[in-house]
């Protein structure tokens, strides 16, 4: 009875490898378009993907356009300062009104009061003055600097134009776009 036993224990193993391996192998059947009985087929669970990247926009920004401030988490904007001409220096040289060029050199030629943008400007729409490069007195790598006009009589709104876009501490609603 052993020697019957085993073999039968091992024709049952063999019989259950190969029905196990039959039951892997079988592959869905996708209904044909003139039937009308529903497929019973197992579904494969399929991965999201992530979206794809936001199709980029170069937008072209300039004196006239309009800058939306964004939010913040504290109680000022760390790339955003407003600055109240208070003394005018009668040497001052002007500025070109028509692109903003030259706007650094003629408004800060004199006395002004300078502060952090406070938060309760978020969510708020400037007219862009002008955008320049300047140089920092600090590391000597230029900025991108852009001015907005202030809604306080002789302010401006001074931006770091790099840093405060990629915080979203500025966006812009530009009156010309131009797809990549």
């Amino acid at each position: 009875m052993g020697k019957y036993f085993n073999q039968y224990f091992i024709a049952g193993l063999f019989l259950l490898s190969w029905t196990a391996g039959l039951s892997a192998q079988v592959k869905p059947v996708a209904p044909s378009k003139t039937s009308t009985k529903k497929s019973t087929s197992l579904k494969k669970k399929k991965k999201k993907l992530p979206p794809p990247p936001p199709e980029e926009v170069e937008i072209e920004i300039g004196k006239g356009d309009t800058a939306l401030i964004g939010k913040t988490s504290l109680a000022e904007f760390v790339h955003l300062d407003i600055y109240r001409r208070t003394r005018w220096d009668p040497d001052a040289p002007g500025y070109d009104t028509a692109t903003g060029n030259g706007f650094y050199q003629s408004f800060f030629k004199g006395d002004y009061d300078a502060a952090e943008l406070p938060a309760l400007y978020a969510g708020r729409k400037f007219v862009i003055l002008g955008v320049e490069v300047l140089k920092n007195k600090n590391t000597g790598k230029d900025m991108n600097i852009m001015y907005l006009h202030g809604d306080v009589e002789n302010s401006v709104i001074w931006v770091d134009f790099d840093r405060a876009v990629e915080t979203r501490e500025i966006s812009f609603i530009p009156t010309k776009r131009k797809r990549l």
